[in-house]
């Protein structure tokens, strides 16, 4: 079921809702081999030599209170997204980030405009990590983070929402220029995206 219209009528969930569905939800990892996807984190991780970098995408089953929170574009509120990243899916797909296993996290991942989100991965294809220097016009950078975009969700701009922290989150982020996390959620196809990138000196 696609989230593209929200349930106007449907009541706002409580906090202990939230904290319910998050314990419940199916989250379903799928396959990210894609060339353009593949290549793209080889690339980061090439730039990044001291970090890494992952990209995982789950299929988010039906349920009223998460459906409520993201046909509204507001997965970021009560805690939620924070509260997903700890899914037992979640931390089976990127177990480096879950070493040792927190109780709780605080992501800092706040909404972000989607439409810059190509921008974004082009600068960190462009400026690379620590040890990177940007080289020539960018143009390759654009056009490469715009197959990422169509690769993940079809270039549909306004049917997804974007949520992007800086902050290092977990062990396995580095804390100091390069850590970036970013997730979209597409409400039409029910496809949630995890990019996680680090690096140090």
């Amino acid at each position: 079921m696609e989230l593209l219209t929200p349930d106007w009528q449907q009541p706002r969930p409580k906090i202990v809702d939230v904290q319910a569905m998050c314990r419940r939800i199916q989250l379903t990892p799928e396959s990210v081999q894609m060339p353009s996807l593949g290549n793209f984190i080889e690339q980061v991780r090439k730039s990044h030599t001291n970090g890494g970098a992952y990209l995982v995408v789950f299929d988010v089953g039906a349920d009223p209170v998460f459906d409520w929170f993201a046909s509204r574009n507001r997965l970021a509120d009560d805690d939620l997204l924070d509260q997903l990243l700890l899914h037992p899916a979640v931390r089976q797909a990127l177990p480096n980030l879950f070493l040792p296993v927190p109780k709780r996290i605080e992501s800092g991942l706040a909404m972000y405009d989607q439409f810059l989100l190509d921008g974004t991965l082009s600068r960190i294809l462009y400026n690379g990590g620590a040890y990177s220097i940007g080289q020539g016009d960018g143009r390759p950078e654009k056009r490469f983070a715009l197959d990422v975009c169509e690769a993940m969700f079809g270039l549909r701009f306004g049917e997804v929402s974007c949520y992007l922290s800086d902050k290092a989150w977990s062990s396995w982020f580095k804390g100091i220029a390069w850590d970036i996390t970013v997730v979209l959620f597409d409400c039409r196809t029910r496809q949630l995206w995890v990019l996680v990138i680090t690096d140090t000196d």
